[in-house]
């Protein structure tokens, strides 16, 4: 009984988060562009720049977890892991390092 009970909790509770299903999907996908884009951009970078990037991620996962939570700041960091280990288009490095600074530049304030 406890378990049935559960299950239809979870069910409505998913039913309910559904209507803002459209709003939060861009959202994350957003997050995950912008993890996949600082992961291309770490792997873009040289060994030296690569420190940079990494403070600048860590930067922006701790103001993801501060304002929006965990969850969303696993999309970010999963990307962030997808973009630096997957094969890029080397060829759109130059794209992916202004993507990066703008938004770390619109996010910061600055």
């Amino acid at each position: 009984m406890k378990i049935l009970l559960f299950c239809v909790l979870a069910a409505l509770s998913s039913l309910a988060s559904a209507q803002n299903s459209d709003e939060s999907l861009d959202f994350d996908t957003g997050l995950r562009n912008f993890g996949f884009t600082s992961g291309a951009v770490h792997q873009c970078s040289d060994k030296d720049r690569q420190v940079k990037v990494e403070h600048d991620v860590l930067k922006a996962y701790s103001g993801i977890v501060r304002l929006f939570g965990s969850d969303h700041a696993f999309f970010y960091a999963a990307s962030f892991g997808a973009g630096s280990q997957m094969a890029i288009d080397r060829s759109k490095c130059d794209e992916y390092k202004a993507s990066f600074a703008k938004s770390m530049k619109q996010h910061s304030g600055k």
